[in-house]
C-alpha cells in the first residue's frame, strides 16, 4: 500500500477519534445539560456583548456553560475583570483550560453551575438551551445581587424583562442577545 493511502487512513482515523471524543463528551453530560451542546460563541456576539455591558477591573463575570473559554478571555483582556467559568463537557473544559492557561484572574471549573454560588457575580453570561431557562431564572433571582447584569444569548429568561436586546447582525449572528439587570432595592420597593 502506498504512503499517501496510509496517510489518508491515518488522517481519517484521527478525525474519527476526535469526532467520537466530541460525541462521547456530549453524551456524558446530556442528562445535566438537557440538550445543550458545546458550540463556541462567535466573536461578533462577544464583541456586541462587551460593547453593551462595560465592566470594571475587579468585577466578576461568571460564564455558566463557558465552552472553550473565549468569553472569559475576552472579558479579561478588554476590562481586566475577573472571570469564572463552569463547564461540564470534558472536551470543552480541556479547550477552556488550554485557552486560559497562565492568564491571571480567570478560573474554569469542571462542574455544574447549578451547584455554584453566584452571589458574588457582577455579570452572568449564558448561552444555554431553552429547557434550562425556567430553572435558571429561579436560581438567578435567588442568588444575584441587586444591579447584577445577566446576558443570555438566543433565549429569554422567563419572568424577566430585558433592559436591552441586541442583534449583532450578519446572517450567522442575528439571533438576539438579551441583557437584564437585577432590580435594585429602590426598584423592588417601588
Amino acid at each position: 500500500m502506498s504512503a499517501w493511502l496510509w496517510g489518508i487512513l491515518i488522517l481519517s482515523a484521527g478525525l474519527f477519534a476526535v469526532k467520537m471524543a466530541y460525541v462521547f463528551s456530549t453524551a456524558l453530560v446530556l442528562p445535566v445539560t438537557r440538550g445543550a451542546l458545546y458550540v463556541s460563541t462567535s466573536q461578533a456576539r462577544i464583541t456586541a456583548f462587551l460593547e453593551a455591558v462595560p465592566m470594571q477591573t475587579g468585577q466578576l463575570l461568571v460564564d455558566i456553560g463557558c465552552g472553550d473559554g473565549r468569553v472569559l478571555t475576552a472579558v479579561r483582556e478588554r476590562y481586566r475583570a475577573d472571570a469564572v467559568g463552569y463547564e461540564l463537557n470534558p472536551l470543552a473544559w480541556l479547550r477552556a483550560q488550554y485557552r486560559v492557561f497562565g492568564i491571571q484572574g480567570i478560573k474554569v471549573h469542571r462542574r455544574s453551575f447549578w451547584k455554584a454560588d453566584l452571589t458574588g457575580a457582577d455579570t452572568v453570561f449564558c448561552y444555554l438551551f431553552p429547557d434550562v431557562m425556567k430553572d435558571l431564572a429561579v436560581k438567578l433571582r435567588s442568588e444575584l445581587k441587586p444591579g447584577a447584569v445577566v446576558v443570555s444569548c438566543n433565549f429569554q429568561l422567563p419572568g424577566f424583562t430585558p433592559d436591552t436586546v441586541l442583534y449583532p447582525g450578519g446572517s450567522l449572528n442575528s439571533d438576539p442577545i438579551f441583557i437584564y439587570r437585577m432590580p435594585t432595592h429602590e426598584t423592588r420597593n417601588g
